[in-house]
């Protein structure tokens, strides 16, 4: 209060981090097949939600137009000779020997326009970290990206066509850069750790769903890197239905402390959302409150570094995609959302979209699932555990830790 008393003015508010959202619509208007449980679509949903939350109205969330990666830019993660039969494909070629590059199968359709559907996808991505490496953004995020992270070398993967991850990081390492690289999607980042797998450059952290029960079956914590990236390649399996107590312990046991002894000049994350409980695909049972309790620790890390590329990933609940996204560029932007669900946002009210609706309750979090049988908690705490042991023997050492 002033000696006059009236009222002061409030002092003003510290800006939040400049946050570039990099986003194309095009990137939900395409179908893989009638039957492909990735849904292009759901990407329309999270920037609906989004947007009736007024998080892309923020001042410090800018929305860059992205642009297609370059054939050259692609290269720099994939050979040329399946660049060109992608593209050949894209453009209604008969490619007879598709087979050998993982193409024309039930997870990796071929269809018209593949090659520029990815070729943008890639080119958001790669915006992002242009952002955010010359300095413009503090943190950049590409949702639709990070779905790729099983694409490799020579040949389409689990839905992956061209590796985003692994070519933007590409751009950053030659740059001069080190790239601490964190997926916390359910399914193991095998397309992304084959990439930088010699690499001591770029750090690889994985923390899914153990191989022993889901695709693609690697990910194993003596998957640790080979010549110069040995020690560099870092898993973290965890048995089915770990919840978010059990997986928020790994992570801390783990993700913080290796990334902070590998000290590198950009946090690059992959922010899957099929660790959630009622994802179709997967058997983690992540809640959306659990997932951005992840992006909140991932934030605070980012903050020590300086700069922050986010992608996002799998993710085959509609619902889930929505929410966490939305919940995940709001820590990004430090704004507080709601507990509702805004009432303006309708697009997956009703179950007209296969069940996915939001639910009576209409809350960014859920109701947590039901907990582990006393029995199962027991062998998911062992199976986790020795996961841990593993890491601290194998890994640890080489960061002095």
């Amino acid at each position: 209060m002033s000696s006059s008393g009236q009222q002061s003015p409030e002092p003003p508010t510290a800006p939040g981090p400049k946050v570039a959202f990099v986003y194309a619509d095009e990137l939900s208007q395409y179908q893989l097949s009638p039957e492909h449980p990735l849904r292009p679509i759901r990407l329309r949903h999270m920037q609906e939600l989004m947007q009736s939350s007024g998080l892309l109205d923020l001042p410090n969330v800018s929305r860059p137009v992205p642009r297609p990666a370059t054939r050259a830019e692609i290269e720099s993660g994939h050979d040329p000779e399946y660049v060109s039969i992608v593209e050949a494909i894209s453009n209604g070629a008969i490619a007879p020997g598709k087979g050998e590059f993982g193409l024309g199968t039930p997870d990796n359709p071929t269809r018209p326009g593949m090659y520029d559907t990815t070729a943008l996808c890639v080119g958001t991505v790669l915006v992002a970290g242009e952002l955010v490496v010359s300095g413009e953004a503090d943190i950049g995020f590409a949702p639709a990206g990070g779905v790729h992270h099983h694409a490799m070398r020579r040949h389409a993967s689990g839905f992956g066509v061209f590796n985003d991850a692994v070519i933007a990081m590409n751009m950053m390492v030659d740059a001069g850069l080190r790239v601490a690289y964190v997926d916390i999607d359910c399914h193991h980042g095998d397309g992304v750790q084959a990439g930088h797998y010699d690499s001591d450059r770029v750090l690889t952290i994985s923390i899914h769903e153990s191989g022993q029960w889901l695709f693609p079956g690697t990910g194993h914590v003596q998957e640790t890197g080979s010549g110069d990236g040995a020690g560099y390649s870092v898993n973290v399996p965890l048995a089915p239905y770990t919840q978010d107590a059990g997986w928020h312990a790994a992570f801390d046991a783990v993700i913080p402390d290796l990334v902070r002894a590998f000290n590198p000049d950009v946090l690059f994350t992959q922010l899957g959302i099929d660790t959630h409980f009622q994802d179709p695909l997967t058997h983690l049972s992540l809640t959306t409150q659990g997932f951005n309790l992840a992006v909140d620790k991932l934030r605070k890390l980012a903050s020590e570094i300086g700069k922050w590329v986010a992608v996002g990933g799998g993710g085959y609940d509609l619902s889930a995609v929505a929410r966490a996204w939305t919940m995940a560029l709001a820590t990004m932007a430090n704004f507080d959302l709601p507990d509702d669900v805004p009432e303006s946002f309708t697009s997956l009210a009703g179950d007209s979209l296969g069940g996915d609706s939001l639910g009576g309750a209409r809350k960014f979090a859920d109701a947590p699932p039901p907990p582990n049988e006393h029995r199962h908690l027991a062998e998911i705490q062992q199976h986790n555990s020795q996961t841990l042991d593993e890491v601290r023997s194998l890994i640890f050492p080489k960061f002095g830790l």
